[in-house]
């Protein structure tokens, strides 16, 4: 991912997380690969004009498994289209959004489940 797709990813993805689980959605293109009270991995292997609606993750590391180009919508409505390199990695803080893949992509993302306060 060139550097200003970056910077511009990041600062998209990192709106709060206000919509539904993902998993929610239901579409063919993501699936659960393993899950406990941590942490999620999830599979998203997008075929060129799969769409997810609007949907929320947290805290994320993201590994491009096959790159290509994704847009990215934001809850206001602004989009904007993201070219992720095959073999890149990056951590990415709360996000909500909907997206369309422009290309056939594959991710993995370890999703990091929030945890209650500790008790005193």
């Amino acid at each position: 991912m060139h550097k200003a797709g970056l910077a511009a990813a990041l600062v998209l993805l990192s709106l709060p997380a206000l919509a539904q689980d993902v998993m929610a959605t239901h579409v063919k293109h993501i699936t659960v690969l393993a899950e406990n009270g941590q942490m999620r991995v999830l599979r998203y292997a997008a075929h060129k004009g799969d769409k997810t609606p609007m949907h929320s993750h947290p805290v994320s590391a993201v590994y491009v498994v096959k790159g290509g180009r994704v847009k990215l919508t934001l809850p206001d409505g602004s989009a904007t289209i993201t070219t992720f390199k095959s073999g890149t990695a990056f951590l990415r803080p709360p996000v909500t959004h909907a997206d369309e893949a422009l290309d056939d992509v594959e991710m993995i993302l370890t999703e990091f489940k929030p945890q209650a306060p500790a008790r005193k």
